[in-house]
């Protein structure tokens, strides 16, 4: 076999060699690129966990600040909710009550309007009562002539026929029907009979079969009647 040699051209610069360096024989100077170490990069990534950054205090102190700003905004709506739910509430019921109360009210005023409007009716009717008598009674004093229509409306009540017909009348009433109704009373054979017991401007007619009594008492009675009250005459 042929001996090769290099040539002096082709020779790099040497390095004397020493002991140690066994040591790194081994070692190969260069390694191949499939066998290359990945990146310094992806070494840090597998020796090295993320790292996770801590909020510093002004940051908690925002994210506390915002917590509180939104709880405080959605406590203020619930709250806002609840409470106009409460307060219609009460105010519905605040009405109903106010309603009952008015109706209340009315009802009591209507009792109390129908009671006055009665009573002052009442005092209406007593006095246009009072008023009537005492008109009566000074029409009967200051035209004492008003006892003759009397007279002949209670003639007039009795049956066709009577025998023996007798007219009671007060002594100064009998003076007036005597000047005003002679001729009429004596042809039908009327006794006229004085009597003092008798009010002015009322008669009494007694005959066999029946009596009518047309005192002035009487009719004042039967008027009241008329209308549902009770006054006397004398009161």
């Amino acid at each position: 076999m042929t001996g090769s040699f290099i040539p002096k051209e082709q020779l790099n610069s040497y390095q004397r060699w020493e002991m140690n360096a066994f040591d790194d024989a081994n070692v190969p100077s260069e390694v191949p690129n499939e066998a290359q170490p990945e990146s310094s990069e992806s070494n840090d990534s597998i020796n090295n966990p993320t790292v996770v950054s801590l909020p510093k205090e002004v940051e908690l102190v925002t994210i506390r600040k915002q917590s509180k700003e939104e709880g405080y905004a959605v406590g203020f709506q619930e709250g806002k909710a609840a409470g106009y739910a409460e307060g219609r509430n009460t105010a519905e019921l605040e009405v109903e009550e106010e309603v009952l109360h008015l109706q209340t009210l009315l009802s009591n005023l209507t009792q109390d309007l129908h009671a006055m409007q009665q009573h002052i009716a009442n005092d209406l009717l007593a006095m246009a009562i009072t008023t009537s008598k005492k008109m009566t009674a000074q029409a009967l004093q200051i035209k004492p002539e008003l006892i003759v229509p009397i007279v002949q409306e209670a003639i007039q009540q009795l049956p066709y026929s009577v025998q023996h017909p007798r007219l009671f009348l007060h002594p100064d009433d009998a003076k007036i029907v005597r000047t005003h109704l002679s001729d009429q009373l004596t042809q039908e054979n009327w006794s006229i009979r004085e009597d003092e017991q008798l009010t002015r401007g009322g008669c009494r007619i007694v005959t066999n079969g029946s009596e009518i009594d047309a005192t002035i008492e009487s009719r004042w009675q039967k008027i009241l009647a008329a209308i549902g009250q009770q006054n006397n005459w004398l009161e």
